[in-house]
């Protein structure tokens, strides 16, 4: 059984259900640790985000149910790191999500929004071409690389939240390929744990997680580590897919995943 969970926000940003219920919900689950993360500020108004000036009372909270529920479950305090957010001190956190949630063309544009943008954001600024548009999401993960207190590796292909819907990209492509492949290499060498992601699959629009199979395998050949999140925005999905999840990861060849324990991140066996 997957034994915690980084990922998971609450209504501290764009989740439905409280810090305090999210955990209860992941200690019900059987979970032994969870960390509470939040989408952090950004240079652009959007309402996902928890603004700078909420983050203090949201660290208080967060240790303080820590402490209270110190004995039955463990939390953690987390951050979602964005590589267009505002400069703020990420040392305060236990840990911190490295994720990639916008393309820098034209302001800012969102990867995750909804199909309509996604199909809307390809014609506009890529004149159709979802290879352009791949590039440069994936040259983003440099930044993830390059930031230092970046742990984790946030859903590593996003981009293709709403490909079974739509089909938007062909991960079989040959410049899709060596843009992905490359950020995984530099991502590796950076020594960034990459979540398998089953966020998407709790809201209802992939039934797999991210990343998908193929970059599971060139993970484990790259020699990569791989933790797994449930990215959870309700209680209802604090360990959604979490059983098909540890059966891809196993699939991939991995024998075991990371964990954050105490100040460090550790292996345990699947």
């Amino acid at each position: 059984m997957i034994p915690q969970n980084l990922h998971m926000h609450s209504t501290w940003d764009d989740g439905k259900s409280t810090v305090e219920e999210m955990i209860l919900a992941s200690r019900a689950a059987g979970l032994a640790s969870v960390g509470v993360s939040v989408h952090c500020p950004m240079p652009f108004e959007n309402d996902w985000e928890c603004p700078m000036e909420r983050l203090p009372a949201y660290r208080a909270e967060v240790r303080a149910l820590a402490a209270k529920y110190k004995g039955s479950i463990d939390v953690y305090l987390g951050i979602e790191w964005d590589v267009s957010a505002q400069t703020l001190d990420l040392s305060a956190y236990d840990y911190v999500i490295g994720s990639v949630h916008e393309l820098p063309v034209d302001g800012h544009r969102s990867v995750d929004a909804n199909a309509e943008t996604m199909a809307r954001y390809l014609a506009e600024c890529f004149d159709g071409d979802a290879d352009a548009a791949a590039e440069m999401y994936f040259a983003e993960f440099d930044k993830v690389a390059a930031q230092p207190e970046a742990d984790i590796v946030g859903h590593f292909d996003l981009l293709t939240k709403f490909d079974e819907q739509r089909g938007f990209f062909n991960e079989n492509s040959p410049r899709y390929r060596h843009a992905a492949g490359r950020a995984m290499e530099k991502l590796v060498k950076a020594g960034k744990i990459f979540e398998v992601n089953t966020g998407a699959i709790s809201r209802g629009y992939r039934t797999t997680p991210y990343p998908s199979a193929q970059w599971l395998c060139l993970l484990r050949e790259l020699d990569g580590r791989v933790t797994v999140s449930a990215d959870a925005h309700h209680k209802s999905g604090v360990t959604c897919a979490f059983d098909l999840a540890e059966r891809m990861v196993r699939e991939a060849g991995f024998t075991e995943i990371w964990i954050l324990e105490g100040k460090e991140f550790v292996p345990v066996s699947i």
